[in-house]
């Protein structure tokens, strides 16, 4: 097990499946995953990707694999890390859990950027960048939450 995991929750005034749904839809990870469609069968053993453009002039495509999927409860994947999907660089395992308590769920993301070569560097990268997606992500789910009640 790696040194370099990155540990954070947020709170969401949302049901699970709403927060599945926009965890898994490549409309609403677009946008608040850096512009980045995710891609799947969401089928364990199977291929995960995200593409698009951060900043909307970066390309961005990382690729990887489902280790676990409970619809609604868990998803776990693997990401390349690096530049252009560097193979040296190894991977990150995520590890998305929602959990729901007192009409909000919690969604969990444990991030393990693995060790070796540049590992400092990808865990604050991956500490900046999950609490702005998950900021975001709230923020969406929300909206939507109140806009369906409406």
């Amino acid at each position: 097990m790696s040194e370099h995991i990155i540990d954070k929750n947020v709170r969401i005034k949302a049901e699970p499946a709403q927060v599945w749904d926009a965890l898994t839809d490549p409309q609403k990870t677009k946008k608040y995953f850096f512009h980045c469609e995710v891609l799947s069968t969401w089928k364990t053993g199977e291929a995960i990707a995200f593409h698009g453009k951060m900043f909307f002039i970066i390309d961005i495509e990382m690729t990887g694999q489902i280790l676990q999927i409970e619809h609604g409860r868990v998803l776990k994947y693997t990401l390349k890390n690096g530049k252009n999907n560097d193979e040296s660089a190894g991977y990150s395992t995520v590890t998305l859990t929602l959990n729901y308590e007192d009409g909000e769920t919690i969604l969990s993301v444990t991030d393990d950027v693995g060790d070796g070569d540049g590992a400092d560097k990808r865990m604050e990268k991956s500490d900046e960048g999950w609490d702005k997606v998950l900021a975001s992500l709230k923020e969406l789910v929300e909206k939507e939450t109140i806009e369906k009640e409406d």
